[in-house]
């Protein structure tokens, strides 16, 4: 399973695919979903959905993930040949400023004044995003016309999934949230061919980097009796951060069952069910909550229509929204195993009800 979810995993960082850009991301996702699921449907946002039909008394359960990752789109061309460019998502301008990115293939640098030119002021500072811009390589407006790219193209980091000396810790660009979306095909995987005791629903959202939006249009399409939403989460272990007072979390410990963010409060009844299954099949889960600091597709999905109950599994990983993310694969691991028990348990969940 290791293997194959890092594989996997390498395949889709290796895509670009940024909010409201994510075609190369879903038509991958789609033929991988094809070979494993009764139905794969693409709606008109982009959102996938892969069913497994089971006891058609079960319920019905939406396990989703995000498509999109974080990035930049070309505002302006100047006739020096230099991108402008709006930012897509979270993106912090402290991590732009020198790095590799691509548009649309061609690679491009995030330009910055010589280290050797800037003033003691410039160097301690932060420039806005407004300030900066893209170099790829051309002199004028027309070289860069004569390359494809145009305004409002996207803007994608450059840097590939790599592995450290502990080969299960890996780095890369949109690891956040194609870790979630490697975990959905491999559950998908783990299940084939196994009776299920309700209807299963994986879904693969698009622009939740800029609003959850795909989430809200897919659980209303779905309406769904509960979920579970894959992403990544922040780790607490790094030196700059107070585990304890900030954020208990660690890679390599296992996946994060997320009871609260800025959007969502886990439901019990959908909690109690997770940590069920964790005990089940020997997954240690990491409790967290990271109120007022992020968010996942969960805000939308809890809200449609009558209300959905929800939670969260979450994978940490360090130095998130940077195009250098690092997690360890063993957690993706545990939060497959977990997923699969919970999915196998589905008949015995009968009681989504907020009171006991």
């Amino acid at each position: 399973m290791k293997e194959s979810l890092q594989r996997t995993l390498a395949e889709l960082t290796a895509l670009d695919g940024v909010s409201g850009f994510e075609q190369h991301v879903v038509r991958y996702l789609r033929d991988a979903f094809s070979k494993l699921a009764d139905r794969v449907e693409v709606d008109q946002m982009g959102n996938v959905y892969a069913t497994r039909e089971g006891d058609p008394q079960g319920p019905h359960l939406m396990i989703a993930a995000h498509s999109d990752e974080i990035g930049c789109i070309v505002k302006s061309i100047d006739p020096q040949g230099f991108l402008r460019f709006d930012t897509l998502g979270g993106v912090r301008p402290a991590l732009l400023v020198g790095r590799r990115v691509k548009i649309r293939g061609h690679l491009g640098v995030a330009g910055v004044k010589s280290g050797h030119l800037q003033t003691p002021e410039e160097q301690l500072g932060v420039l806005p995003t407004d300030e900066l811009y893209i170099d790829v390589g051309a002199d004028s407006a027309e070289e860069v016309a004569a390359m494809g790219i145009a305004v409002g193209d996207p803007v994608a980091p450059h840097s590939p999934l790599l592995s450290f000396t502990n080969s299960d810790r890996l780095c890369g660009k949109s690891i956040d949230d194609r870790i979630g979306c490697a975990i959905v095909v491999e559950l998908f995987r783990q299940l084939a061919g196994v009776p299920l005791g309700g209807t299963l629903h994986g879904v693969i959202c698009v622009q939740e980097e800029i609003g959850f939006r795909g989430a809200k249009v897919a659980a209303y399409r779905l309406h769904p009796d509960y979920a579970v939403v894959v992403d990544t989460f922040m780790a607490g272990d790094t030196p700059d951060v107070n585990y304890y007072k900030e954020l208990p979390a660690r890679i390599g410990r296992g996946p994060v069952l997320l009871l609260a963010h800025s959007g969502h409060v886990s439901h019990p009844a959908v909690s109690r069910y997770l940590q069920q299954a964790a005990a089940r099949c020997g997954v240690t889960l990491q409790p967290c909550t990271i109120v007022g600091k992020a968010g996942t597709d969960s805000t939308t999905i809890h809200l449609s229509r009558r209300g959905v109950p929800t939670s969260g599994i979450g994978l940490a990983r360090r130095y998130s929204h940077s195009p250098v993310c690092t997690m360890d694969i063993k957690d993706a691991v545990g939060a497959t195993r977990l997923l699969v028990q919970f999915v196998n348990d589905m008949a015995q969940h009968t009681d989504l009800r907020f009171l006991d």
